[in-house]
């Protein structure tokens, strides 16, 4: 299994400003998972992992936040791919703590809609400028959901002679396919409810850097 998130978040983390110490792979030990975040919030502003979030036998995560005192105010959004996200903050140390999904697509698009809004926020950045953002593209190819969760397809956002366009990439757009993922510009944004959007029409797109 290849370490793709840390190399991955950590550019993007170092990208906005902030000062990365990354703690390397952590083994999913109640014991050793519950020291190793207890060490990070007692020195860090800001706390991010992946992997560990979600219902599975070792996902021990959240109940370590409650133990260590963490009031956690977001257990999961309705967002596809990255369902499985916790935001928590330490009162005693002011640390801020993201959880993400482990497979690699759903970290980044996690962080991108997510964490890195806070992180700018977190540098002092005005409020105009530190949100995601969105431009208006019109679609080249139909983009489809199921509807039940907002979904974010990506692809390139390139500007046309009729103003921006969103070219979806090819391929599987699975929560694993880091590879296709890769040298995208925009994120395709499905709202909930909606289960698709025709080739021609508008669609808010999110702007990334990979």
């Amino acid at each position: 299994l290849v370490d793709s998130n840390q190399y991955a978040l950590t550019v993007a983390v170092a990208q906005t400003g902030a000062e990365v110490i990354r703690l390397g792979i952590v083994p999913d030990e109640r014991e050793i998972l519950k020291k190793t975040i207890s060490e990070a919030i007692a020195t860090t502003d800001f706390l991010l992992s992946t992997g560990g979030v979600s219902v599975g036998d070792y996902d021990y995560v959240e109940d370590i936040l409650t133990e260590l005192g963490a009031e956690i105010h977001i257990h999961s959004v309705a967002v596809k791919p990255g369902k499985p996200l916790t935001v928590a903050k330490f009162a005693d140390t002011q640390c801020i703590y993201f959880g993400l999904p482990g497979n690699p697509v759903s970290a980044l698009v996690s962080f991108w809609r997510f964490v890195q809004p806070a992180l700018k926020k977190l540098a002092g950045v005005q409020s105009a400028a530190w949100g995601p953002e969105f431009v208006t593209a019109r679609s080249l190819q139909d983009l489809h959901s199921n509807g039940k969760r907002e979904t974010y397809l990506w692809g390139q956002l390139n500007v046309g002679s009729n103003g921006h366009e969103f070219q979806l990439a090819r391929g599987s757009h699975s929560s694993g396919n880091l590879i296709n993922l890769a040298g995208s510009t925009g994120l395709a944004v499905i709202p909930l409810n909606q289960t698709s959007i025709a080739a021609g029409e508008l669609v808010q797109v999110l702007k990334i850097s990979c």
